[in-house]
This record gives structure tokens, sequence and C-alpha cells, in this order.
């Protein structure tokens, strides 16, 4: 499911004076990034979605997979950005994984760039996300799951 309003969003924001777009870091995307944290920072009762003690984030992100689940969107969003093809979007997920630098990340640059390579190679890559940085216990079944693509940057 693919969403227009999006698509104009991203528009809007890629013209933004926040737009990283043109730096030399070609995966790279603050906007993305930011939003990122949002979805699991959010509580579901801020947006008017019904919110129990076991579903009460947006999305349940474990801890330590944050700032993972943020470049891993970050990344991902540019390769869908740059190519509409999937043997494109396999070729700069490798090229992610090549070049990719994640400040005071440690290991954790090479768990990105495998994320963001099995993300492209999936049928929806927002789902792998989500499912490799889930906190521990979480159904990927769940109703935001299967509405995953409304996460489609």
């Amino acid at each position: 499911m693919h969403h227009a309003w999006w698509d104009s969003a991203r528009r809007r924001l890629a013209t933004s004076p926040l737009s990283i777009s043109e730096t030399p870091f070609p995966f790279a995307d603050f906007v993305v990034h930011e939003a990122a944290h949002i979805f699991h920072n959010c509580k579901r009762g801020t947006l008017g979605l019904a919110q129990t003690q076991r579903r009460e984030w947006l999305i349940e992100i474990a801890f330590p997979k944050r700032e993972t689940f943020a470049y891993s969107c970050e990344a991902y969003s540019r390769i869908l950005e740059r190519s509409p093809r999937a043997p494109e979007r396999q070729q700069l997920a490798a090229e992610f994984g090549r070049s990719a630098t994640i400040p005071d990340s440690g290991e954790g640059t090479a768990e990105v760039a495998d994320i963001v390579r099995e993300a492209v190679s999936a049928g929806n890559g927002w789902t792998v996300i989500r499912r490799r940085c889930a906190a521990e216990g979480q159904s990927t079944s769940t109703a935001l799951s299967r509405s995953a693509t409304f996460v489609a940057i």
C-alpha cells in the first residue's frame, strides 16, 4: 500500500533547509533518521490509537537497537529514493555496506549494513528493519507490522 500524501510530504521535506540530500554522504537523511526515533518514542495513545500495557509504544524497538533502527531506516529510505529497481537497490545496499561509517557505533555499522541488505531483498523492507530491531518478545504480526508500509519514506 502506497500513500501519495507521504510522497508529497517527503518532497516538501527534501526541499526544506533541513535537507541534506546534497551532502557527500549519499545514504544520509537527517529527517528520516529523526522521524524513525519518533516511531519508538511515541506512545500509541498520543496519536489516538488504542494503548494497553502490552501495546504502549507505536513501535517496540529494543533500547540498544534504537540508533540501529534509525540508521537502518535512513539508509534504506535513501536507497529506495535513489533506485526503483531491485537489482540497483541491491547494488546500493552493497555500496552502503562498503562505505558506511556510523559515528560512535563500533560494531553497529556492520549490523546496520546487514539489516539494509536484508531489507532491500525483501518484499517489505520496513518490516525487516522493524523485526531486526524489535524489543525481545515482540511479535511482528501486529496490526502495525501489517501496515508497516505507512513508513514507506
